[in-house]
């Protein structure tokens, strides 16, 4: 009887032992498909993100601007290409600068141009001279212009008949007048003595030697109408004594000894005044011969 109820307890005990054995193996398996299916669920969403990452880069990609879509080719780009698209760029500032550089110089060159000519304009007929001069120098400058005042009075006697108190403007060089006129041949001394010993002595100022030569220059214009009034004389010397020729000589006359005397006036005037003015016709080549 003992034995029979032993054994029916060993029965029961094992039948509980294999279903909580069955029972435990089938909560594991539970708990690993969970973990299987969490596994999955956490790839999905990790992979979604992933997915989402690359859209957004592919979309900053694309809305970006032109320079980092040129970095982005140049990445993509072989190495000899780079350097290719570099040298361009390279090529391209240089000569953009360049381009500025010549604009650049031409409008200098545009603006020096305009002040030059307005510094020509302005002073056409005047020098700027730097420095003072002493009472020495503006004598001896304009004393010069008394040599082609002097050779010009044998064109001023048709004048002086015309309209006799112009005779007055003459009269405080009657003392001068007559010295010169006395010197008679010795007239070319006082002419190359006046070239060499003062437009050639480089110890003279250049404000006297300008004078000098303008005197000289002028008084050399002089030997044109002398010339011209040889060639229209008669057999016996004598010029026209009436009708158009004489009316010719009267202008021709007068106007080389109005232009030689308003010439030296106002050169002697502005060398008084230490000033040096470029008369008209010998003003540059006076210039051009003293620097």
């Amino acid at each position: 009887m003992l034995s029979i109820v032993s054994s029916s307890t060993r029965v029961a005990s094992f039948k509980s032992c294999s279903s909580s054995s069955s029972i435990s193996s089938s909560s594991s398996s539970r708990a690993k498909m969970l973990t299987t299916s969490m596994g999955k669920k956490t790839t999905n969403k990790m992979n979604i993100k992933k997915q989402q990452k690359r859209e957004r880069s592919a979309t900053i990609v694309v809305n970006s601007k032109g320079d980092d879509t040129l970095k982005n080719l140049e990445s993509l780009l072989p190495e000899d290409d780079n350097e290719r698209l570099q040298k361009e760029r390279e090529r391209e500032a240089e000569e953009k600068y360049r381009e500025k550089e010549e604009q650049k110089r031409l409008a200098d060159d545009l603006a020096s141009t305009i002040k030059n000519q307005q510094k020509n304009k302005k002073n056409l007929f005047t020098m700027n001279d730097d420095g003072e001069y002493d009472f020495s120098q503006k004598s001896i400058a304009a004393l010069c212009y008394m040599l082609p005042l002097l050779d010009s009075l044998k064109y001023s006697k048709f004048l002086l008949i015309q309209f006799p108190l112009a005779s007055l403007a003459l009269l405080p060089l009657k003392p001068l007048i007559e010295l010169w006129f006395a010197l008679g041949f010795l007239q070319i001394a006082v002419f190359f003595g006046m070239y060499l010993g003062i437009v050639q002595n480089q110890n003279m100022s250049r404000f006297v030697r300008f004078n000098a030569q303008q005197a000289i220059l002028l008084d050399i214009l002089l030997i044109l109408p002398d010339v011209l009034t040889r060639l229209f004389a008669g057999m016996d010397g004598q010029g026209p004594t009436g009708g158009i020729g004489l009316q010719a000589e009267v202008i021709m006359f007068n106007s080389v000894f109005l232009f030689t005397y308003i010439s030296c006036l106002v050169g002697s005037v502005s060398a008084t005044s230490g000033k040096t003015v470029k008369l008209p016709l010998i003003g540059d080549a006076s210039d051009s011969q003293t620097r």
